[in-house]
């Protein structure tokens, strides 16, 4: 069995790589700007719009108009710059985790996630609330990629394959409890 379970691994890290890598080729030349069925792009003005989000797996890509100096992260869209990047089985409600932290926590049913690593503008502040007046003047978008019927093995290599193409976006800090 030893020498299974390492051949599994070697051929799951080649798989994984050639996931990485295509998905990559398809962010670098990905149109934006074009209609597709495969995309779905939000502009979020209150926590009320996160609704309208695509609530089935994806991977989605957070984007603000303020800046931060340490972002490194290329990508650009409408004039707004992406600060956090991820993937969920439940898309909707983990965008609600991280821009509307407080509501998602107090309407959580039995059986939900509790996610306990969302987005971070403040150091020690686990997701924000962007009705807030500190946010709210912020501008906002959400890009959904819609990916059913993937699982997380496939969606994690799109989060790889965005950093790689764009660069980490700067509070993307999945390692920071």
């Amino acid at each position: 069995m030893k020498e299974r379970v390492e051949k599994y691994k070697s051929e799951l890290i080649n798989v994984t790589e050639n996931i990485k890598n295509d998905l990559k080729e398809y962010f670098e030349g990905f149109d934006y700007n074009c209609d597709h069925r495969d995309i779905e792009i939000t502009s979020i003005k209150s926590e009320k719009d996160i609704n309208q989000i695509y609530a089935s797996p994806g991977f989605y890509i957070i984007l603000t108009d303020n800046e931060f100096d340490d972002n490194e992260c290329s990508f650009k869209f409408n004039k707004q710059v992406a600060i956090y990047r991820g993937h969920s089985y439940s898309t909707r409600k983990r965008i609600s985790s991280h821009l509307a932290n407080d509501t998602y926590n107090q309407n959580r049913k039995l059986g939900e996630p509790n996610y306990t690593v969302c987005l971070k503008i403040e150091n020690g502040v686990n997701g924000i609330n962007i009705d807030n007046l500190q946010y709210s003047n912020w501008n906002w978008t959400v890009i959904v990629h819609k990916m059913r019927n993937s699982n997380k093995l496939i969606r994690e290599q799109a989060e790889l394959a965005f950093d790689a193409a764009f660069g980490k976006p700067c509070k993307s800090r999945e390692s920071e409890k």
